[in-house]
């Protein structure tokens, strides 16, 4: 999230746990807890929102008096709107946000689990997954991927077939699609929600073409 507007948390000693998406342990100036939808502390090792309260947390959005109430309780925490766990020595890993959780069939799914999988195939530079609507399970699991310059050839069987390994039969994309670049916004952050628009007018296109 952006609008802590300073550093949250800081890595006190170097840590490898082998889990990738750490984001840290010692927490600057700030209350940090990983809550259920009530803003309850969930157990340790559970996956919730990351709360923050402290200064310099905002006060809220400007000239959005909705927003502002939705993003902060009364009590002063701040629902940043990403999700994570944290263990027993109070390190947090990070899990994706919330916005971005697919919902397939009843069940979460978050696309930087699949992301993180999927580029681990030698042949792939970057990958942004994301869901598009689906009439049988609400939503459906959707994958771009940019390969990396000079692989070898790649295509959407094999990468079907290395996450068969490695992810649960549901988190694998139903859709993928190679590509040379993303929609981006001007600063560079990728529009999920302009490569699921696409990705839809894509298969509806080569549905009518059929």
């Amino acid at each position: 999230m952006d609008d802590l507007q300073y550093i949250t948390t800081v890595c006190e000693n170097y840590y490898d746990g082998g889990d990738t998406g750490i984001i840290e342990k010692r927490y600057i100036l700030r209350e940090i807890k990983v809550a259920d939808q009530e803003g309850n502390a969930v157990p340790i090792g559970q996956q919730g929102e990351i709360w923050a309260r402290g200064y310099p947390i905002m006060v809220g959005y400007y000239g959005d008096q909705d927003k502002t109430q939705e993003a902060l309780t009364p009590s002063g925490w701040l629902r940043t709107g990403d999700h994570a766990r944290m263990d027993e020595d109070g390190y947090l890993y990070y899990v994706g946000r919330q916005k971005e959780m697919i919902i397939r069939g009843g069940i979460n799914i978050y696309p930087i689990e699949v992301e993180n999988t999927i580029i681990e195939h030698p042949s792939v530079a970057e990958a942004q997954v994301f869901s598009i609507p689906d009439e049988r399970y609400g939503e459906e699991v959707c994958a771009w991927i940019k390969l990396k310059p000079n692989s070898p050839p790649c295509q959407t069987e094999d990468i079907t077939k290395f996450l068969s390994d490695k992810l649960a039969f549901f988190k694998i994309p139903k859709h993928i699609r190679f590509v040379d670049k993303f929609i981006m916004t001007p600063t560079g952050k990728v529009q999920k929600f302009k490569l699921s628009e696409a990705m839809v007018n894509e298969l509806k296109e080569s549905k009518n073409k059929q």
